[in-house]
């Protein structure tokens, strides 16, 4: 098992800098094996909708975002801001405006506990 663990965190370290240098497919497809090695990692899923949304699929990024909120990760101020602009890539504008007031409400209440 430590094997499966060292090669999700390298899959997805490798999908990091590929997704920062612009190769969004090779990104992809190391998000995408990180994820099939550790389905309930919420940072490997994160990078994986952020990766589908860099790569054009809103959808796919959407299918993700709603598999973390219903890991309890709905209150997530990032996660909101991720699905505004999933909602906004995929032309449901009025959705990603709703979701983006609600991602300032919720890290407006993060930062008065801080």
């Amino acid at each position: 098992m430590k094997t499966d663990q060292n090669a999700k965190e390298l899959l997805h370290s490798l999908s990091y800098v590929y997704g920062c240098q612009g190769q969004t497919r090779r990104a992809l497809v190391l998000n995408l094996i990180a994820a099939r090695l550790a389905p309930d990692d919420r940072e490997v899923l994160r990078t994986l909708a952020y990766t589908f949304l860099l790569d054009g699929a809103p959808d796919q990024a959407l299918e993700i975002i709603e598999r973390l909120c219903a890991m309890q990760e709905a209150g997530e101020p990032t996660l909101q801001l991720l699905k505004s602009q999933a909602l906004w890539a995929a032309g449901r504008h009025v959705e990603a405006r709703e979701t983006f007031k609600l991602y300032h409400q919720q890290r407006a209440m993060r930062d008065a506990k801080e």
